[in-house]
C-alpha cells in the first residue's frame, strides 16, 4: 500500500439541455435559419456585439444561477427575418417563416418596444389551436414568447407570454431567465424564487411593484436581502410551470398515440382496440406524475388523474361508419396549482 496517494479528477462538464426548441429572431438582417450548439460559432457568424449573440450568451451562461440548473442550454436556432417597420410586419414575417419551418416552441426577438411585445404576445396566444381548429386539420405548433421590458406600466400581455422587467439595456434579462430555469424541463419546478446569473434586484417603489404584479410582469425582487424573480407567471396570470406542463402533456400524448397506430398492424374497432388507445393516455399521465407535472397521492405516489375510456357499445352508427372512436375524457390535478386547478383533455381519434 502506498503511504501517499493523490487522486485528481477534472470536474465533469455540465450536461446540456436540448429538449426545448428555441428560436432567436433577428430583425437586423435577413438570414436562413440555422441551429447552433456552440457560442463561439454564434460569435463568429453574428458578432459579439450583436443582440443575437447577447441573448444566446445570456441563455447559455447560467451555470451560476441560483439554484444552479441541472443542465445548461447548448442548442438554439437563429433566423434573420430582415428589417421590419411595424409590429404587424414582424408578425407576418414570423407567420411566413412558420409556414416553412414550424419546428420551434420558445422564441425571443431583438425588439423590446411596447407595441412589438404586445403584438408578439398576441401572436403567441393565437398559436394554440382550439378543438374546432384541430378537428378541421390545423396542426398544433403552439409557441411560448419570452421578452423583457423597461416599461414599469406595460399592460395587456396575453397568455403564452413571459415578460420580465429590466430597466438596464444589454442585460438580456428574458434570455437569462429562460436559461436559468428551462433546463429543468420537463420536470416541474416553479419559475418563482429563481435568480438568473447576471441580473440584480430592481429598485422599485411599492406602487411600481403593485403595477408590475397587477399586469403580470415578472421582476427581480429584493426581500429581506433575498434576491429572486417574482412571480413566475405568464401575461394572463397563469403559472409558467403550469403552461409548460400542460404543453408537455399535449405533445407527449400526441406522440404516444401516433406510436399506437404506427406500431400496430391494425387497431380494431373493439373494446380491446379502445383500451389500446387509452393506454397511451395512461402512459403520458404516468410520466407527467413522475416529472411532477401532475400531483401524486402522498402514500401511493400514483398520479391524481381520471381517464374515461368509452366502451365500444357507446359508439354511434355514424362513428362506426367513419371509424371515429368516441371521445376519451381525462382530467388531471396539476402539481402546485393554486385553488385545486386541473387540466382537462378531450381525445378524439380516427381509427
Amino acid at each position: 500500500m502506498r503511504d501517499v496517494v493523490v487522486s485528481v479528477k477534472v470536474d465533469d462538464k455540465p450536461q446540456t439541455m436540448d429538449e426545448l426548441e428555441v428560436l432567436l429572431v433577428s430583425t437586423k438582417e435577413k438570414r436562413d435559419v440555422k441551429t447552433y450548439v456552440d457560442l463561439g460559432e454564434i460569435s463568429k457568424e453574428w458578432g459579439e456585439g450583436s443582440e443575437i449573440y447577447g441573448m444566446a450568451s445570456a441563455m447559455f451562461n447560467q451555470g451560476e444561477a441560483r439554484p444552479a440548473p441541472p443542465k445548461l442550454i447548448r442548442k438554439v436556432s437563429i433566423v434573420g427575418i430582415g428589417q421590419v417597420e411595424t409590429p404587424d410586419e414582424l408578425v407576418e414575417k414570423l407567420k411566413e417563416f412558420s409556414g416553412k419551418n414550424d419546428n420551434w416552441y420558445v422564441f425571443l426577438t431583438d425588439r423590446a418596444e411596447d407595441e412589438y411585445i404586445l403584438k408578439l404576445s398576441a401572436f403567441a396566444k393565437e398559436s394554440e389551436p382550439g378543438e374546432a381548429e384541430l378537428m378541421s386539420g390545423r396542426e398544433d405548433h403552439r409557441k411560448v414568447y419570452f421578452a423583457e421590458t423597461a416599461n414599469k406600466e406595460l399592460s395587456g400581455i396575453e397568455a403564452r407570454s413571459v415578460v420580465l422587467y429590466e430597466k438596464e439595456p444589454g442585460k438580456y434579462a428574458a434570455a437569462s431567465y429562460f436559461g436559468a430555469v428551462a433546463p429543468w424541463y420537463p420536470k416541474h419546478v416553479t419559475w418563482k424564487f429563481k435568480m438568473p446569473q447576471g441580473l440584480k434586484a430592481c429598485e422599485l417603489s411599492e406602487a411600481e411593484v403593485n403595477a408590475l404584479e397587477e399586469n403580470h410582469i415578472n421582476f427581480v425582487s429584493d426581500e429581506y436581502k433575498n434576491i429572486y424573480v417574482k412571480n413566475g407567471v405568464c401575461g394572463d396570470g397563469e403559472w409558467i410551470d403550469s403552461l409548460f406542463g400542460a404543453d408537455w402533456i399535449a405533445r407527449d400524448m400526441r406522440e404516444e398515440l401516433y406510436k399506437v397506430f404506427l406500431q400496430n398492424e391494425v387497431v380494431p374497432y373493439t373494446d380491446d382496440g379502445f383500451t389500446l388507445i387509452g393506454m397511451a393516455v395512461f402512459r403520458t399521465l404516468n410520466r407527467a406524475a413522475e416529472y411532477g407535472i401532475i400531483a401524486t397521492e402522498s402514500e401511493s405516489g400514483i398520479g391524481v388523474y381520471r381517464v374515461n375510456i368509452p366502451a365500444r357499445s357507446t359508439a354511434t352508427e355514424e362513428q362506426v361508419k367513419g371509424r371515429v372512436m368516441p371521445d376519451i375524457i381525462w382530467e388531471a390535478q396539476l402539481q402546485g396549482a393554486v385553488h385545486g386547478a386541473v387540466t382537462r383533455g378531450v381525445l378524439k381519434v380516427n381509427l
